[in-house]
């Protein structure tokens, strides 16, 4: 049950003239969502901040993810914040942003959206922009935060009618422009997406992605042993959602004649068709797909592994992706070798190994089963610059520099 804001204030301690009201649209509905960038941003605005936040409601993923306890550690914020869905009825996110302009007005009014003092918009491409345009009119200001390429995403959605996708990739291209448009600063995880989205300099801020270093460590697992992974066994791993541009074709094919093991966390989309090409490529006893972890259970399952993996496509959605198991992995001192793509190569530059095709991964893998040193140089080098360039503590101080600027518009 929501809290109003005289409660949030009280449990924050917070005196009043300290605290500003955001308002937060966003393309991921918070209780139903694996951890994300957004998680952070809640979590970090509302030590300080009354938050609201309006988000789809994502029903499938519910239906199709156990979560239930996913995001226990979570749940202390999301009892600070007032949590709104654009709908109780069980339609696809896309569905939802298309008709929000009937719904959005109503929520807003109900707010009182004119006492906030700024908005996120976070990844929305359509009811994040109604609702800025409203707060606009009222003399309120927009942070535009963008994770992915949004148009792409549409081109290649399984939940959209390949029909309608290259429709769905214009009208997302022409909504990208006026979200931007409209908005005050438009942040955004790294200068390639900022190039490929056309975001102007004096609107364009970089906030990458990043880890909390005190929680992601090397620690003490007794995961092995509950999965049924003999001690000495090589353990090859992988956290994430399995959606479409995760591509582990190329792992199964590099494994079938290595002796190790493959060790997947993460449920969410292709769980079944994975589970089918482990079989076909017959290493399917080799693969132990763990489903999904409560998120504080993250560090042990990494920390059981010996080297992790990012084995996405080569598309237009990867390309500029910078994915935080990135700098979780490094986080907790594990050798990464991921697809090769300059979002993450940009990133991290030499503190992961990079691959184009299944022969070039086997090559890594065995690299690294066979070079001790140079695995303990890797972990060693990546934990460093993690703590020292991505660090969440810093990143976010940033961003809430960003929005707490926006007050002064009003």
């Amino acid at each position: 049950m929501s809290l109003n804001s005289f409660d949030r204030l009280c449990l924050k301690k917070i005196p009043c003239d300290a605290c500003m009201k955001v308002l937060i649209s966003s393309i991921v509905d918070l209780d139903k969502t694996t951890h994300n960038r957004l998680h952070q941003f809640v979590k970090y605005l509302s030590e300080k901040h009354d938050i609201t936040v309006i988000s789809v409601n994502d029903w499938w993923k519910e239906e199709q993810v156990n979560i239930e306890n996913y995001n226990e550690d979570f749940r202390d914020i999301l009892n600070k914040i007032e949590v709104i869905k654009l709908t109780d009825k069980k339609m696809k996110p896309i569905f939802q942003e298309l008709t929000s302009f009937r719904c959005v007005p109503k929520i807003l009014k109900d707010l009182g959206y004119e006492d906030f003092d700024s908005h996120l918009n976070y990844n929305t491409i359509m009811f994040g922009y109604f609702i800025a345009k409203k707060m606009a009119s009222a003399g309120i200001g927009t942070v535009y935060d963008l994770a992915d390429d949004l148009p792409e995403m549409i081109r290649s959605s399984p939940q959209i009618n390949p029909f309608l996708r290259g429709f769905g990739y214009l009208l997302g291209k022409a909504m990208l422009r006026e979200n931007i448009r409209i908005s005050k600063k438009v942040t955004c995880t790294n200068e390639y997406l900022k190039l490929d989205c056309s975001i102007p300099d004096d609107k364009a801020v970089i906030i990458p992605n990043g880890v909390n270093t005190t929680s992601f460590k090397r620690c003490q697992s007794d995961v092995r042993k509950k999965l049924g992974i003999g001690e000495g066994e090589f353990v090859l791993g992988y956290v994430g959602v399995l959606r479409e541009w995760v591509d582990f074709k190329p792992v199964y094919k590099a494994i079938e004649d290595l002796n190790v093991k493959l060790l997947i966390v993460g449920e969410e989309g292709r769980l079944y068709e994975n589970q089918r090409l482990a079989k076909k490529f017959g290493v399917s006893n080799k693969v132990i797909f763990a489903g999904t972890v409560p998120y504080s259970e993250v560090p042990k399952y990494m920390s059981s592994m010996d080297v992790c993996l990012i084995p996405f496509n080569t598309s237009k959605i990867s390309e500029n992706a910078l994915p935080l198991k990135l700098f979780e992995y490094m986080a907790c001192e594990k050798p990464v070798i991921s697809t090769k793509l300059k979002g993450i190569e940009k990133a991290v530059n030499n503190h992961a190994i990079y691959v184009l095709n299944y022969s070039q991964l086997k090559n890594a893998i065995v690299m690294l089963m066979k070079n001790e040193e140079l695995r303990i140089n890797l972990e060693k080098r990546g934990r460093e610059f993690v703590v020292k360039y991505y660090d969440w503590s810093t990143i976010l101080k940033n961003l809430g520099k960003i929005i707490e600027d926006l007050e002064g518009y009003k």
